[in-house]
């Protein structure tokens, strides 16, 4: 994502996608690199969570320094959460008075990046109206013309793959991360300790090709590791095969199409993953 940016990362509650911006916010302030990503030099972020207390952001964010060292300029990760405002409240990106506060804030301490964790907890408009959507894309478009990085993390819908809301809160995005069970019981691992998901781009305007196709996320034990979706599907199709399922069961299975399956098991057998 370009400096002046505007990106989102959506996903299914439990998923991990606090735990995943975190990662990016510490990468970003750091001038550090988290998975595929890497910040060219640090920049000053204000990560603002609606929902968690500041013990627990805090504590996820030493453990990120355990992994990755000290920050060049430890000021450069702040955290803005509902306890920390007490008596006060965490203002309301969609009012005028919460929008004016966030903006003098940010310009103030001369924050580059802002991250809204999330948008649900951090607003009261109704999500399915594009109308009420409009002037927080209005506002974020203003941040961005002052030179602010925005990054908004989201719940998905119904339909997993997808967001909620209006297909307009897309508009203005120059990027967007859709992180995906890799399969249910994905959905039901509430464990910090260990995650696996799926990293897809829903919105790629300044990137393409390899860069932008899906690939595959495991966290355990405090360590992050990646692979390309075709390499974990080989993966998959070649355990599948060595149990003696069909290639009409692996698509069953797999929800995808025969001809797809054909393809991989002969990559397979090329690459001598299955042997005959």
């Amino acid at each position: 994502m370009p400096s002046q940016g505007i990106g989102w990362v959506y996903a299914a509650t439990g998923l991990g996608k606090t735990l995943f911006t975190l990662n990016l916010a510490y990468a970003i302030a750091s001038g550090g690199s988290f998975l595929k990503y890497t910040s060219p030099i640090p920049r000053k972020v204000l990560y603002v969570d609606g929902e968690m207390p500041y013990n627990q952001l805090y504590t996820r964010a030493l453990t990120i320094r355990e992994r990755e060292g000290d920050m060049d300029f430890p000021g450069y990760l702040h955290f803005l959460t509902p306890d920390k405002l007490l008596p006060l409240r965490v203002p309301k990106i969609d009012t005028v008075e919460g929008q004016f506060i966030f903006k003098e804030k940010l310009l103030a301490e001369k924050f580059e990046v802002v991250i809204f964790d999330n948008l649900s907890m951090l607003s009261s408009f109704d999500e399915n109206k594009a109308n009420e959507w409009k002037p927080i894309q209005d506002w974020l478009l203003h941040l961005r013309s002052l030179g602010i990085t925005i990054i908004i993390v989201h719940h998905s819908g119904k339909d997993k793959n997808g967001y909620r809301g209006t297909s307009s809160m897309m508009d203005g995005a120059d990027v967007t991360i859709s992180l995906q069970p890799v399969n249910e019981n994905d959905l039901e691992d509430d464990m910090i300790a260990c995650k696996k998901f799926k990293v897809k781009y829903g919105k790629a305007r300044n990137f393409g090709g390899g860069d932008a196709l899906p690939y595959e996320v495991n966290f355990q034990n405090g360590i992050w590791e990646f692979q390309s979706m075709e390499k974990s599907e080989l993966q998959t199709i070649t355990e599948m095969i060595g149990l003696k399922m069909t290639q009409m069961a692996i698509a069953k299975e797999l929800g995808c199409g025969q001809s797809k399956i054909a393809k991989l098991v002969k990559k397979a057998r090329r690459l001598g993953l299955i042997r005959d």
